[in-house]
């Protein structure tokens, strides 16, 4: 019995991972699909690390019997959500025109070759501006959210590893 309350304990922080991954994951397409927010270039940026999260959760579950392997999945997750902070800390800054987005924030590249099919390429492609706020909760915009968020799973991955994963 005590093995298997060990084991529920030891996999709490990558299935914890996981949820909140495929959560997170969820509620932007809701917010893209149904609500039609479109993402601009940072915003899809700022995925990239709940789905790294979400294959290495998986892959820290599948690691529970090596326990020194699981737990290093978990760190290695704890430095995607890192630099998931650190994107979404930019996007911040480009909200609050702090610094300037990179070129794809606004702009489209084009492989037209004449001037009615660049302008037909643009009149087709809404054009999603990364320092647009198209949304705000109580003033607080969705790459601020996702700052906080991101960087409070940071410590939870630091953390979690020697506190609820066996040795």
């Amino acid at each position: 019995m005590k093995q298997h309350r060990i084991r529920t304990i030891s996999a709490f922080p990558p299935v914890a991972l996981f949820l909140v991954s495929v959560g997170s994951l969820g509620f932007a397409f809701y917010a893209q699909y149904v609500q039609k927010l479109l993402p601009c270039v940072l915003c899809l940026y700022q995925r990239m690390p709940f789905y790294g999260v979400a294959g290495l959760s998986v892959v820290a579950l599948l690691l529970l019997r090596f326990p020194a392997a699981a737990r290093f999945v978990v760190y290695l997750c704890g430095i995607t959500f890192a630099v998931g902070t650190a994107i979404a800390f930019y996007h911040v800054g480009v909200q609050e025109l702090w610094w300037q987005g990179p070129a794809m924030c606004g702009g489209v590249e084009s492989g037209a070759s004449s001037v009615a099919d660049l302008k037909a390429q643009l009149m087709a492609q809404p054009i999603i501006r990364c320092d647009k706020i198209d949304w705000k909760l109580f003033g607080i915009t969705m790459p601020t959210v996702n700052l906080f968020f991101s960087a409070a799973l940071t410590v939870f991955c630091l953390i979690a590893p020697s506190r609820w994963m066996k040795k």
